[in-house]
């Protein structure tokens, strides 16, 4: 009986200290953002002379880097160091009519696309056993910019094809980091007549569901950033400073190395 008993705690105990171990692995993530901002539009107008329209498109980007993850029953961490592209494409149209009857289009095209090193920092509760199965996770990030390209150009028509003021300048630039935007330099060559800038650092949230099998883990999420993003305007431009907000949809995929226990 004394035999029997015995066995039945070591039984138990030998249970108990399987489930209390903790579940470490590390992986490489490939993934795509769908990226957007919340930057101000120009707001829509519409008057007797003409009218202003704008709008924002997501853009596709690229996410690369490694996960580690720590269990212990459903519940795992999930720190990661990625490589994240995000950004935003804006466009705007305003028309004007004058007395002479001539009407002009300004139409403005301008593509930002900033690279970023995030940290984010997942917890991650897993419905199946050892983490495996459908997971419901949230957690914070932060994020630094690494470098990013703006593309800009912008078109002026008139309904005469002849009117001198038909034309239209194009550029690109390599992003800086800042909480104030530059002014141009007109006078440069090169058509540096736009200043490309967003400020350095963000930190955000990520919510989403998953779902793992074996070492196979695919993640989709959202990450919305709560610093704002845009810099100042210079008191030369006697402009009223706005803001704006990174906005990230996330398509994951992670698959883990072979995995140890303490």
């Amino acid at each position: 009986m004394r035999t029997l008993t015995v066995n039945l705690v070591m039984a138990i105990l030998s249970v108990s200290l399987a489930q209390a171990q903790t579940r470490f692995s590390i992986g490489p993530r490939l993934g795509a953002n769908l990226s957007t901002a919340t930057f101000n539009n120009l707001e829509q107008s519409t008057s007797s002379s003409g009218t202003l329209t704008s709008s924002r498109t997501p853009l596709l980007g690229v996410q690369v880097g490694m996960v580690a993850s720590i269990g212990k029953g459903p519940w795992m961490v999930q720190p990661a160091l990625i490589f994240s592209q995000k950004g935003v494409r804006q466009k705007a149209t305003a028309t004007n009519s004058f007395f002479s009857g001539e009407t002009f289009t300004a139409t403005l095209d301008a593509t930002s696309r900033v690279n970023f090193l995030e940290l984010p920092v997942n917890v991650v509760y897993a419905f199946g056993a050892d983490g495996q199965g459908f997971q419901v996770f949230a957690g914070p990030y932060l994020a630094m910019g690494v470098g990013g390209k703006a593309k800009i150009s912008e078109k002026l028509t008139s309904s005469d094809p002849n009117s001198l003021f038909n034309g239209e300048v194009s550029g690109s630039k390599s992003f800086a980091f800042g909480s104030k935007f530059v002014e141009p330099d007109y006078s440069s060559a090169g058509g540096d007549y736009f200043d490309a800038r967003v400020r350095r650092f963000d930190v955000g949230a990520n919510l989403g569901i998953g779902y793992r099998t074996g070492p196979f883990q695919v993640q989709l999420s959202y990450a919305f950033g709560l610093l704002n993003a845009q810099p100042d305007y210079p008191a030369s431009f006697q402009m009223e400073n706005t803001t704006g907000y990174h906005r990230n949809a996330q398509l994951t995929a992670t698959y883990f190395l072979p995995q140890f226990s303490w």
